[in-house]
Formats: structure tokens, C-alpha cells, sequence
């Protein structure tokens, strides 16, 4: 299954969603008009390209399970997937990455400061859009962005890092990921007035889904390519980020471990090298056993959604979590 497009994802089976969702990217235009030509060309710059839309989808799926449509749920929407692209901004100069979504990142493009300010802007932009609604929503947002960048920073301080568990590894996966999951889906929910029942479900399939997608992404680092990322394989190891598959061999006592340790410790290691890394990594058969995790998780976020109501908006969301882990073919 492949999602190409804001306006027709596949997985997204809710008409109303689908229609809503297709005057986003205008949305998102107006909220981050600058005067400033070149502050708009970066703040527009991975929007133009596309993308999933996943975020915004999710929160305009979560309020159909609501008894009320609130107004103003497309500047919602536009909001989360504004604070997404920041921590793409945010993400890529703190790891160095030359190349987003099919193309040169902000930072390789501009320089890292000008794109830590474009990153601020999008914020910033996101927050106003937040502000014509209760402030308990505002509240929500800057708790889920304390998380984000809760969860980078520790990532950041265990870069290089061979001896990081997979239970820290997952703490850092819950801040830095599931976070902008869980916000979409807890969000939508509560401005639609739906039942606390029904807001907690939806906001644990948000965590176990964005879980779900990071494992997939930890396994595909390794393995992918750049058409299914977006961006050069192997860019998290280069930067001293241990997936998930890397971080289970390391904490085996083999010689596959032994000698993969003895390459990441070159902080600068070669293509060959990488290679290498991958090909070690991949053999030892850990890569297979961390996506049969993310298929648990995804499969754990279905679950979660027993308790709702069928139809349209369920049916999205089991598609979205089947996505999820079919993107590792």
C-alpha cells in the first residue's frame, strides 16, 4: 500500500475526513505567510513536497467518533501538522541530514541556523493557529512538546552510545515519536466532545501506532532505500543514532556484535563500512525480529479501537495501522 498525496491517502476510508483533509495544504499556506521571501521559501519547503498528512488525517478521524464538529478543526489539523514539519526542521540540523523527503533538507539547502529559525517560525505558526480555541488544547500541545523534545534531547545524549537498551531506546521512541501520534488522535477527539472512554482509546492507538511506525522506520535505516525513506539509508547510524535492530545485536555476545561494535566506533566510518554495519545487522536477523515487534504494536493499536463504534472512521484508522508495518514490505 502506498500513500501518496494530503488528498488521497489510501488507508483513509471517512469521506468527511478525505474532503476536510483536501483543503489543508491551502491552510497551511495562509498560516505561515511571511513577508520575508526567503523565510518563506524555507517554511514551505518540505510542505511543497508533499508528504503523508498522517497527523492532520488522524486528528480529522478522531473527531468523528465526537457528538459535536467543532469549527475551525482544519486549523487544528493544519496546527499538528505544522509542529510535525518543525520537528523535522529540529531533527535534521541536530542529526546533520543532507536530504528530506526526496530532496535537500532546510539545513543543507540554508545552513542550520537559518532552518533552526524556520523550524521556531513553523512553532510559532502552529500555536496561533491553537489560540482561537479553550486553552486546555494549548495546554495538551505544549505537554506533547515537552515530551518531543524530552525525548531528542535524550536521544541526542546517547548518540555514538553502543550500551543503550531497548527499554531506553523505547522511552526515547515514546517522547520523540509516538507523541505526535498520540496529540492528533487525543486532540480531535476532545474537540469533538467525545466520551473520556473514547479519548483514551484513541490516544493509545495514537502511542501504539506511532511506536509501530518508528520500529518500522528503525528496521527500514537499515535495509531500505532511499525511495522508500526519502532520505540515504543507514542516515540514523551514520549519526550515531542505534536503531532498534542495532542496538539488539549489540547486546549479544557473538562476533557479529563484536565486529559491528568495532565499526561504529570509527565516528566517521566509510560507505564500506556501512555497509558492512548492514549487512552484519541484517544477516544476524534481528531487523526481521524488530518488525515482528512493530506488526505487535500495530496490531495492539487495532485493538484498541474494539471499543469504538464501526464504520468509515474505525476502518481508517486499522488501515493506518496495517500501513504502518507494509511500508517494510
Amino acid at each position: 500500500m502506498t500513500v501518496s498525496n494530503a488528498t488521497d491517502p489510501d488507508w483513509l476510508a471517512s469521506a468527511r475526513a478525505r474532503e476536510a483533509l483536501a483543503g489543508l495544504d491551502r491552510r497551511m499556506r495562509e498560516a505561515v505567510a511571511a513577508s520575508d521571501p526567503v523565510l518563506w521559501a524555507m517554511a514551505t519547503a518540505l510542505q511543497r513536497r508533499g508528504g503523508k498528512r498522517i497527523r492532520p488525517a488522524l486528528l480529522l478521524v478522531a473527531a468523528e467518533f465526537g457528538t459535536v464538529r467543532p469549527a475551525h478543526l482544519l486549523d487544528a489539523a493544519a496546527a499538528l501538522e505544522l509542529l510535525h514539519l518543525a520537528s523535522l526542521y529540529h531533527d535534521d540540523v541536530m542529526d546533520r541530514a543532507v536530504t528530506r523527503r526526496h530532496g535537500p533538507s532546510v539545513n543543507a539547502e540554508w545552513g542550520e541556523p537559518a532552518a533552526v529559525v524556520a523550524g521556531t517560525f513553523l512553532v510559532a505558526r502552529a500555536i496561533a493557529l491553537l489560540a482561537v480555541f479553550d486553552d486546555r488544547y494549548g495546554r495538551e500541545a505544549a505537554a506533547a512538546l515537552v515530551a518531543l523534545c524530552t525525548g531528542q534531547l535524550r536521544e541526542t545524549e546517547n548518540a555514538f552510545y553502543t550500551g543503550l537498551t531497548e527499554a531506553e531506546h523505547l522511552e526515547i521512541v515514546a517522547g520523540k515519536t509516538a507523541t505526535l501520534f498520540e496529540l492528533p488522535c487525543r486532540l480531535g477527539a476532545l474537540l469533538a466532545g467525545a466520551p473520556p472512554a473514547t479519548v483514551e482509546a484513541l490516544a493509545g492507538y495514537g502511542h501504539d501506532l506511532g511506536v509501530a511506525f518508528q520500529l518500522t522506520d528503525d528496521a527500514l535505516d537499515v535495509r531500505g532505500s532511499y525511495a522508500a525513506l526519502g532520505k540515504r539509508p543507514l542516515t540514523d547510524v551514520r549519526e550515531g543514532v542505534y536503531t532498534m535492530s542495532v542496538l539488539r545485536l549489540l547486546a549479544r555476545d557473538t562476533p557479529a556484535a563484536g565486529r559491528v561494535r568495532d565499526l561504529l566506533a570509527v565516528r566517521e566510518p566509510t560507505p564500506a563500512e556501512l555497509a558492512e554495519v548492514a549487512e552484519l545487522v541484517v544477516a544476524s536477523g534481528v531487523v526481521d525480529e524488530v518488525l515482528a515487534e512493530a506488526r505487535s504494536r500495530a496490531a495492539q493499536a487495532a485493538r484498541r479501537l474494539d471499543s469504538l463504534p464501526p464504520g468509515p472512521a474505525r476502518d481508517s484508522l486499522v488501515r493506518l495501522a496495517d500501513f504502518a508495518v507494509s511500508r517494510a514490505g
